[in-house]
């Protein structure tokens, strides 16, 4: 994983994930700018942890 993320273009990555983030907070769709993320090649966790950080983290009350 550190030999991957040293071999991409950060920018490009940084770029998409923001692009990411803007389309959450819009409302947009969020297929084609996640999809660009991957393409760029941003790992799954920075995938989620950007959402997180727009969305928190959701924990169903349990029910009996």
């Amino acid at each position: 994983l550190s030999r991957r993320r040293a071999g991409r273009d950060q920018a490009a990555a940084d770029s998409a994930l923001a692009a990411m983030l803007a389309a959450a907070r819009s409302g947009e769709n969020m297929i084609p700018p996640m999809l660009a993320a991957a393409r760029a090649e941003a790992t799954l966790g920075e995938i989620c942890d950007a959402l997180r950080q727009e969305w928190g983290v959701y924990s169903e009350a349990p029910a009996f």
